[in-house]
């Protein structure tokens, strides 16, 4: 049976290219459409859909306050619908950590039938959604640093729901505990940059979106930039940001972080892999095991989505599987021990 997306967009032009995409795939039906708040909520009570894709840009109230009252309620999963805007980016980040899927990009420029040749990313966006599992908001928490503690390079692996399990790792974390944080989240570019703004306002680590060069200190968060690979230097001080091919279908790719990161780190390295589709940094956290680093991964029955910490523990050099709310403790305590 097809899944049944309801379509919340002000926009007739819109709405009618969104259910010509959705109405041609085999796994998706357009069960209805609202063009506000107040009608998209009595659609959603209505029609039980299974997924709404929901734009920022309402009449009168904008879309995170439907998308509040859904996640209050009856979490379903949500795909926003963003647009290629400062604005627009900053409210994907606040979506993402209410409790919304992913998001899907609007064209630059005027709505046209442009939109059209988005069809596959769109579909697909709706087929990792429908598969999320939504857990509770967690409530958020400052671990104390310990009272002596050795320098560690952790890079984090991220996908799908990623954002959500960001926004809570990052700010429990304190400003200075020995460790140099790089985080791979698959993101196109321009967002990237926002994400990093986002957490930086939430933490008390400095958060920002890596640029080529940059040096790693401690107690600082660097984002590697939507588009981009970012590796680490033979130095092991810099990052550098390069414009290779995409590696597994992403841009950045965990995998050449944390491969870089086992030559300049050895056992000083600690890679953890969060929520997300496919099997990004199963190849990169074999790597850091063999050059005697750390290996964490989140439980995938706490993930949003299981791929990717279900594909790298199937290869068997995990070291810890852990639900979402008991990583930042672990993270610390590795740097005291």
């Amino acid at each position: 049976m097809k899944k049944k997306v309801l379509i919340v967009e002000d926009s007739i032009l819109m709405q009618r290219v969104l259910d010509d995409i959705i109405g041609s795939s085999r796994h998706f039906a357009v069960c209805g459409f609202a063009r506000d708040v107040v009608e998209g909520w009595a659609k959603f009570n209505k029609l039980k859909p299974d997924i709404v894709t929901l734009d920022y840009e309402l009449p009168k109230e904008n879309g995170l306050v439907l998308l509040e009252k859904i996640m209050k309620t009856q979490p379903i999963p949500v795909v926003m619908v963003s647009a290629h805007t400062k604005e627009g980016a900053a409210l994907t980040m606040r979506s993402l950590e209410m409790g919304a899927v992913d998001f899907f990009t609007k064209p630059k420029g005027p709505i046209s039938l442009d939109l059209v040749h988005y069809r596959d990313e769109l579909l697909e966006k709706l087929r990792v959604a429908v598969q999320a599992r939504l857990p509770a908001q967690r409530e958020k928490k400052i671990v104390r640093a310990p009272a002596h503690y050795r320098n560690l390079y952790v890079g984090i692996a991220a996908s799908t729901g990623g954002v959500r399990a960001l926004n809570y790792i990052i700010p429990s974390l304190p400003a200075q505990c020995g460790m140099r944080i790089l985080v791979v989240q698959h993101m196109p570019p321009y967002f990237t940059a926002s994400l990093a703004q986002h957490l930086n306002e939430r933490s008390s680590m400095v958060v920002k979106e890596a640029k080529d060069q940059d040096t790693i200190f401690d107690g600082e968060v660097l984002i590697a930039p939507g588009g981009f690979h970012t590796r680490i230097d033979a130095t092991g001080s810099r990052v550098i940001v390069t414009d290779e091919p995409p590696v597994h279908g992403v841009k950045p790719s965990a995998d050449i972080l944390f491969d870089s990161m086992a030559s300049a780190y050895h056992e000083k390295a600690v890679a953890v892999v969060l929520t997300g589709m496919g099997r990004d940094a199963s190849r990169g956290i074999t790597r850091i095991k063999k050059a005697k680093g750390m290996v964490v991964a989140q439980d995938p029955a706490d993930a949003v989505i299981a791929g990717m910490p279900q594909a790298a523990i199937n290869t068997g050099v995990v070291d810890h599987v852990l639900p979402l709310v008991e990583i930042p403790d672990t993270l610390v305590s590795l740097t005291g021990g």
